[in-house]
């Protein structure tokens, strides 16, 4: 399957030519220097950090375009373009500038944008495959409502949302791009992704908080050495900053973060739960929370230049984050995510499918072998024959992994940030058997815990009981051979080859449909099925109002609202205990981003870049973290002792 875990390589000590990665760098110097147009590279960039290395360049590269030219210098053959060819070739950005460009001017921002949760928007299988499902399950009917907030500039180029990334445009793979929030200049709120992005180059006016006082400051200095006008030659720059002071508001993440399809039914309400919650009564913004220091709590801003124009710092002022950290993680190849303008020269999102990490391809173990073979029993993809490419693709994919460690760092902060795992207490320790509860705390007053598409976010508790001898007595919160929870869902608990957890600490939300005999079903993916035509998402012919919901389905919540609790209630009965005393619970709360009983619901339809319904599930598995841990010892004799990690 495709590698989540790191494959370390040693550093080659091979004497190697020019790499795929310096040949176009030369080739794109050359013909920034024949059309005057300046294109920066990454040397002009500084890194933030370490594991956000090498992540500034200023080009966007069009597949095909980018598959010819390294076709043509594989061959050693004369690469014959002019300069405006070229750079139309690579930018493709007439309409929809893509966040590299940003990066020449803006590299911490492109930095921690390029491992968030916005930027992997689009590209996330998962979500794709359940686009494709729901349009199946509704014949069609929902139509592009997902792939709007998902890519709005796949939306507004008028894009299928059924087609695969690898053939969208550039921009449009970026998801939740610069352009996204950046190109936006009406308060559209409660819009459920249906967002008009002004159109035009680098050379149009972008829309911010602070409006236009800095980058006339910019054009006045002539340190920086920019160019507004783009029919003149000079480094392009935007030619105004207009003020939209929406973009501070919390209703502006409301406008994708509150989801209510044609008919009435409320999949996510994060922005819903904020307005009626503590935090916002005190006037803490969502931005407050997300945008800050740390991830998930209000912690200030830091200060520092919000751009960067060849080498020459602006004026320090408010910094938000844009790392955008949540309980999704990638599930594709590094080589495609994070996002990496090296790894976009170095090949297509095609060839980083062919390059198979779990060989070992770029480590010494395995390329000596091949010299030691001579290349015989080995066959590489065109585009990986030469081992100083797989060198080079394997360095940088060793960057990408530190990158991808760093984003589940942050992960764990939001997430820690947002759930606590709080007192536990004991009910019954005697020779008749245990008991004890588990509470379970909301961590923010800023909406519930889970938020947003709930019925898909997997938070839980995973309780095991032992004796003395490392036995298990009592276990709950554990998996099926499929990896999903013994839940309602679990194929094995309803093949009755496994029993129903009925002490499972839950947070994730049921949706829950009207059946043809008039009671209610629980369902995966919510799609009501009506007797007398096909199942379709339709307006509601009916008021809202008093209900909130259409009758034919709602979304069951089991998350916890601000300030709220939910305990977990455990008993171990006599029969299970051995004897062999003392006895220990281990306690965990877990987040995974999705059960695999999802992945089972829509397989059907399949999964881009060609993951098999295993590999994603294996994938899902394996993102998921540990937030909290304690551990409850009972002594028949004594009184219970806690051990928190």
């Amino acid at each position: 399957m495709v590698g989540i875990m790191s494959l370390k390589s040693k550093v080659s000590n091979k004497v190697k030519s020019f790499s795929l990665v310096q040949k176009i760098g030369i080739i794109s110097c050359i013909c920034s220097m024949f059309c005057g147009f300046h294109s920066a590279t990454a040397a002009e960039i500084p890194s933030i950090a370490k594991v956000m290395a090498n992540q500034a360049g200023a080009i966007s590269v069009d597949e095909k375009s980018a598959t010819a030219t390294q076709t043509a210098m594989k061959k050693d053959a004369p690469v014959k373009m002019d300069a405006e060819q070229a750079h139309k070739a690579l930018l493709s950005e007439d309409r929809y500038p893509a966040a590299v460009t940003c990066a020449a001017c803006h590299p911490r921002h492109y930095e921690e944008w390029s491992v968030s949760q916005h930027s992997y928007s689009q590209l996330s299988p998962v979500y794709q495959s359940l686009s494709n499902k729901i349009n199946e399950l509704a014949s069609g009917s929902n139509g592009d409502f997902c792939f709007r907030c998902h890519s709005p500039v796949g939306a507004n180029l008028g894009e299928s949302q059924f087609m695969s990334n690898i053939d969208r445009h550039p921009t449009s793979r970026e998801g939740i791009t610069c352009v996204v929030c950046h190109r936006i200049d009406q308060r559209y709120n409660k819009a459920s992704g249906r967002l008009a992005l002004i159109e035009g180059g680098l050379t149009t006016p972008i829309y911010g908080p602070a409006g236009n006082k800095e980058l006339e400051a910019v054009f006045k200095n002539s340190d920086f050495k920019v160019q507004p006008d783009p029919d003149k030659p000079g480094r392009k720059i935007h030619n105004e900053s207009k003020q939209f002071t929406g973009l501070s508001d919390p209703v502006f993440c409301g406008a994708c973060h509150d989801v209510t399809l044609f008919n009435g039914f409320r999949l996510e309400e994060a922005y819903s739960e904020y307005r009626t919650s503590p935090a916002a009564a005190r006037g803490e913004t969502c931005q407050d929370c997300h945008m800050g220091k740390i991830q998930g709590k209000v912690s200030g801003y830091h200060r520092g230049p919000a751009a960067v124009v060849g080498g020459v710092p602006t004026k320090d002022r408010k910094l938000t984050s844009h790392l955008f950290s949540g309980p999704d993680s990638s599930i594709i190849h590094p080589g495609i995510f994070p996002h990496n303008v090296e790894a976009q020269q170095m090949g297509t999102i095609t060839n980083w499918l062919q390059f198979d990490i779990e060989a070992g391809w770029g480590t010494d173990e395995f390329e000596d072998k091949v010299a030691d073979a001579d290349g015989v029993g080995y066959k590489f993809p065109k585009h990986w024959e030469f081992a100083d490419d797989r060198y080079d693709a394997r360095e940088l994919l060793d960057t990408q992994y530190e990158r991808l460690a760093f984003a589940a760092e942050k992960r764990l902060e939001v997430l820690r940030n947002g759930y606590i795992l709080g007192d536990i207490i004991k009910t019954q320790s005697d020779e008749n058997g245990l008991a004890f509860k588990v509470q379970v705390r909301n961590g923010t007053d800023g909406h519930n815990a889970p938020t947003g598409f709930t019925g898909e976010r997997l938070v839980w508790l995973d309780v095991k009981v032992t004796d003395r001898d490392g036995k298990v007595i009592f276990k709950s919160g554990d998996r099926d051979p499929n990896g999903d929870l013994r839940d309602g869902h679990s194929s094995y608990v309803h093949g009755g080859a496994m029993e129903l957890d009925k002490h499972l600490l839950s947070l994730q939300s049921y949706f829950v449909t009207q059946n043809g005999r008039g009671g209610e079903i629980e369902h995966v993916i919510p799609i009501p099925f009506p007797l007398t035509a096909l199942p379709r998402v339709l307006p509601s012919s009916t008021s809202l109002v008093f209900t909130g919901e259409p009758a034919t389905e709602r979304n069951h919540k089991r998350g916890i609202e601000p300030h709220g609790e939910r305990w977990g209630h455990y008993e171990v009965p006599s029969s299970a205990m051995t004897g062999k005393g003392p006895y220990k619970a281990s306690i965990k709360l877990k987040s995974q981003m999705a059960p695999v009983n999802l992945l089972i619901a829509m397989q059907d339809v399949g999964f881009d870049y060609g993951l098999t319904p295993r590999q994603a599930g294996d994938a899902l598995i394996a993102s998921a973290q540990t937030l909290w841990e304690k551990e409850l010892t009972f002594n028949l004799k004594k009184e219970l002792t806690f051990n928190i990690k």
